[in-house]
């Protein structure tokens, strides 16, 4: 897949939805390239979502679950690869027996950093691209409430 957004006659039919994902996956290859550059090749887009979904210290799985819209099973595959790269721990909560508690190591803490710090490496790019006024317009446009999901009406 081209990992370059285009704006010529052909992309102009292209829906909103294809874009953003388009945005989106050049965003999350450009992050993995650079989260390459400083040595954590084994990091993937899914091991990035999930990490985003965590909360600074402790996380339930099932929290984590809902947050992403996946089954618990799916968080314990995730939390088990993340487990092998030295990134998460998973506990038994000793108030909740039937709850799993997610924390990140150290290693983990410093895996997250450097994955802010490629997003902004990334962002700046995107600055420097299209310009300081369509950068700060497309998010404040993608901020906006959009009010609830079609079919999620309170």
């Amino acid at each position: 897949m081209s990992t370059t957004l285009t704006t010529n006659s052909l992309a102009s039919n292209i829906s909103l939805g294809q874009l953003l994902l388009n945005a989106q996956q050049w965003t999350f290859q450009g992050v993995l390239y650079l989260m390459a550059e400083r040595g954590h090749t084994a990091i993937t887009v899914a091991h990035l979502m999930f990490l985003a979904n965590l909360d600074c210290g402790v996380t339930h799985a099932s929290l984590v679950a809902r947050r992403m819209g996946v089954s618990r099973q799916a968080v314990y595959r995730t939390t088990g690869e993340l487990q092998r790269l030295e990134v998460l721990t998973l506990e038994s909560d000793a108030q909740r027996r039937n709850q799993k508690i997610i924390r990140m190591t150290s290693h983990g803490i410093k895996v997250v950093s450097d994955a802010r710090a490629c997003l902004e490496t990334v962002e700046a790019t995107i600055r420097d691209r299209i310009g300081q006024r369509d950068f700060d317009r497309l998010k404040l446009t993608l901020r906006r409430n959009w009010g609830p999901v079609i079919g999620h009406d309170a």
